[in-house]
């Protein structure tokens, strides 16, 4: 009977708050106003808003959490910690997934009197929402969150440097993005990992095709031991654009006239290999120096006939003598 009487009154509870699956009355508080973060080089910690008072209602607060490559994210909560009770966490809740996005994939929902255990991610993003709805508020809570060595990039007893020593820069009409160019350059020393880093940046006014020319991973479809990443405008997760560590590498179109690549490789997979075309193009209708690709690509017309195919398709080199 008592159960039947909380299901019941969740039920009615339910009825109440949305309609039509919609909250009645809610006026959510946008991420960017949940200000109280504290970022540190080994951490940060961030609460609920009015912690350690009550929190108020109809809040939504994002907090994406960025570890360095090569490190895992440990969250930990203090006391005192209180959001409202709920079947399922159905009202105010604390969400927290194993990734940058919303749709990463669900470490757990949390809820209630007790605070969570140690919460550690798979990998060096964790994604956080509180949201409170329109009644029955809380004290709230406070977590604090550090940085912490991922045992699967740990080689010779140590962590590789987060940021990459190896980096190179292009730029123009087009060029070629390889690494063979890592050993020549003597970036990196036999027998260790390769973490390499390109910019290319396009013309002005123009973005940037991507083909493969050659590509191989020694460790196919093992993407901890090897890939290559290729992001639109930056290297910052959210402009990623397509990661390969498979057997197949697609080409890339870019909507900015800058690309990053960058390449990983441990220790155990140095013959993996790659070689890219880059080139510059702009969009049609193509001006009196272009040449349409054919593909809503123009390219300049000092690509054409050059022996190599800038262009999607071969246009570019038809018809050449």
């Amino acid at each position: 009977v008592l159960l039947v009487t909380i299901l019941v009154v969740e039920g009615i509870a339910v009825a109440q708050k949305t309609q039509g699956g919609q909250n009645i009355g809610v006026n959510r508080i946008p991420p960017t106003q949940c200000d109280n973060w504290v970022r540190t080089s080994n951490g940060g910690h961030f609460a609920s808003p009015n912690y350690p008072n009550v929190y108020p209602p109809n809040q939504e607060c994002i907090y994406i959490l960025e570890a360095a490559p090569r490190q895992r994210i440990e969250l930990t909560f203090d006391e005192p910690y209180y959001i409202e009770p709920s079947f399922e966490c159905r009202f105010d809740h604390l969400e927290v997934r194993d990734g940058p996005f919303g749709f990463s994939p669900l470490i757990n929902r949390y809820c209630g009197l007790k605070s969570p255990a140690l919460i550690r991610s798979t990998g060096r993003f964790m994604w956080i929402k509180f949201i409170s709805d329109e009644e029955l508020e809380g004290k709230g809570f406070q977590a604090k969150y550090s940085f912490i060595p991922d045992p699967d990039f740990t080689y010779l007893g140590g962590i590789l440097n987060p940021i990459p020593d190896c980096q190179f820069e292009l730029s123009g009409a087009d060029g070629i993005v390889r690494s063979s160019q890592v050993e020549q350059e003597g970036k990196t020393k036999p027998g260790q990992a390769v973490d390499c880093i390109w910019t290319i940046k396009a013309t002005p006014n123009a973005k940037i095709y991507m083909r493969f020319l050659d590509y191989q991973m020694e460790h196919s479809n093992e993407c901890k031991r090897n890939f290559v990443a290729v992001y639109d405008g930056s290297s910052s997760i959210e402009n990623l654009k397509a990661k390969f560590c498979s057997t197949v590498a697609n080409d890339v179109t870019l909507q900015t006239g800058t690309g990053v690549v960058r390449m990983w490789a441990d220790e155990g997979s140095r013959l993996s290999r790659f070689r890219m075309l880059f080139t510059s193009f702009v969009d049609p209708p193509c001006s009196g120096n272009t040449y349409f690709c054919h593909s809503n690509m123009c390219i300049n017309n000092s690509l054409v006939c050059n022996g190599i195919q800038n262009c999607a398709y071969p246009w570019d080199e038809n018809h050449c003598r």
